[in-house]
């Protein structure tokens, strides 16, 4: 087994010596080569006569730098990936490596010396209630409380018939025949359609508003409600099929039309019946109960919206607070962007102090994880992953539905890269509720427009971070750890 020496620099660097021993590797050399041999068929040689020896010259190079490259990777894996390890980012070679000769005759140890940062030892400063930080709370306007009341009442009202004392939301059935020099017009278009009283113009609404039922009006069609189109008035109000429309069909302007039928909504009483069928039996029992269940639900989104800048709020402070007990092996990272991102390298070191940031949170989780031995279990992904995909069909099941969403959660759970996205997005929310109990918070009042653009600074700013950075996000640092 190859033997693994860690040689502390300082507190935050350190150098991984390596040896491959010739024990190591001998065996399972020698047994490629045989396996090579009793298969090659080379030009020259009968099948499993060719010489070791000439092997060696053809395949042993490759052979041996695969053998001992694999023995040294693993070591670095084990050592590096431990449960107790305490490494940022991954071994590199250090400045004077020189490559490996690989001498298939004359077989040795080799030894291999890489960089490697080391976390700072650090305590989490601001917890237990040290930390103070806003929580905005945006006021339900009454005004939007009573809008919903409305709706509801509406929506579980009754539509009863009226003969007159037309008012302006009625609902009116018209049965209208065009007309030609003010009579109806002989095999004239006729149409029936339904028009609610507030959506007439003024100077209709008038007329409308003081007849009865079965009386008769005249008027031109096309100007019969407010902000109409003409394709709107043939489709909906003379009904015209697509194949009229395409005929070319056309019609006078001028109409008569008997009321058929007058509606009128009368909307719901606030009965315990009512509140019942609308939450449950016996969930509520008065309508201030009922308004401040309204009240609730019109303020979740906001709240999800107040607890993204409350994380990102309590983010900064903990990275503000600890910053200075977190010192971290700035020339060694730097040399590691250089190595492991290439493409970008030139973009993170300009902006090095966002990476070292990323990183330092990246430690303050993993420490705060371990605090409420939080873990993610493969269910807890499978929810998160139907609730992003319910997102796609706003929030509802669909008769029909289970099937597809099963399948398209199934396969999501295949992605690899995809599950560890959604892990990463359920650990960050248990972290965020354990936080906030940590957290003294101030509740802050404000209004919509006030948080929604708190949330769109937020946005910029992320957006503006993760463009300098490129893939060298906090994901990608706690991969690489």
């Amino acid at each position: 087994m190859p033997n693994i020496v860690r040689e502390d620099i300082n507190n935050l660097n350190a150098v991984l010596k390596i040896v491959v021993s010739k024990n190591d590797y001998e065996a399972a050399f020698n047994d490629e080569l045989k396996k090579i041999k009793n298969k090659a068929s080379i030009k020259g040689f009968r099948k499993g006569k060719t010489p070791i020896s000439f092997l060696k010259k053809m395949y042993g190079k490759g052979l041996l730098s695969d053998l001992v490259t694999d023995l040294l990777q693993k070591e670095l894996s084990k050592e590096v990936n431990g449960e107790d390890s305490n490494y940022l980012g991954r071994p590199i070679p250090t400045q004077d490596h020189r490559p490996v000769d690989f001498n298939v005759n004359n077989l040795s140890d080799y030894e291999f010396k890489f960089e490697i940062g080391i976390a700072p030892d650090f305590e989490i400063k601001g917890m237990g209630g040290d930390l103070s930080c806003d929580l905005y709370k945006v006021l339900v306007p009454e005004e939007k409380v009573d809008e919903q009341i409305d709706i509801l009442k509406k929506q579980k009202g009754e539509r009863i018939d009226v003969d007159d004392n037309i008012q302006e939301n009625d609902v009116f059935t018209l049965k209208a025949k065009e007309l030609e020099n003010g009579t109806p017009k002989e095999n004239g278009w006729e149409t029936t359609f339904s028009i609610i009283g507030s959506r007439l113009e003024d100077g209709m609404k008038e007329m409308f508003l003081s007849k009865k039922k079965d009386d008769i009006v005249q008027f031109n069609i096309f100007n019969l409600e407010k902000d109409t189109e003409p394709d709107y008035v043939k489709k909906y109000l003379l009904n015209f099929t697509e194949a009229d429309i395409e005929e070319g069909t056309e019609t006078g302007e001028e109409y008569e039309a008997s009321i058929e039928e007058v509606k009128r909504l009368v909307p719901a009483e606030l009965t315990q019946e009512l509140f019942d069928e609308l939450l449950g039996k016996d969930e509520i029992s008065s309508e201030e109960e009922l308004r401040e269940r309204i009240r609730k639900n019109l303020g979740v989104a906001d709240e999800t919206t107040a607890n993204t800048i409350l994380f990102r709020d309590i983010k900064n402070n903990l990275l503000e607070l600890n910053k200075a007990e977190m010192p971290l092996p700035d020339d060694y990272l730097k040399r590691w962007i250089e190595v492991g991102f290439s493409k970008e390298s030139d973009s993170i070191l300009n902006n090095f102090e966002y990476f070292a940031d990323d990183m330092r949170w990246s430690l303050i989780k993993g420490k705060l994880y371990k605090k409420y031995g939080l873990k993610v279990e493969e269910e807890e992904i499978r929810q998160a992953a139907e609730g992003k995909i319910m997102g796609y069909f706003g929030g509802q099941f669909y008769p029909g539905m289970e099937d597809m969403v099963k399948n398209l959660v199934d396969k999501t759970m295949e992605n690899k890269e995809e599950v560890e996205r959604i892990a990463s997005d359920v650990m960050s929310n248990k972290l965020f509720f354990e936080l906030k109990n940590e957290m003294t918070l101030n509740e802050v009042e404000t209004t919509v427009e006030e948080l929604e653009n708190k949330m769109r600074e937020i946005e910029t700013e992320n957006k503006a971070i993760s463009e300098k950075l490129g893939s060298a996000t906090d994901t990608e640092i706690e991969e690489e750890e």
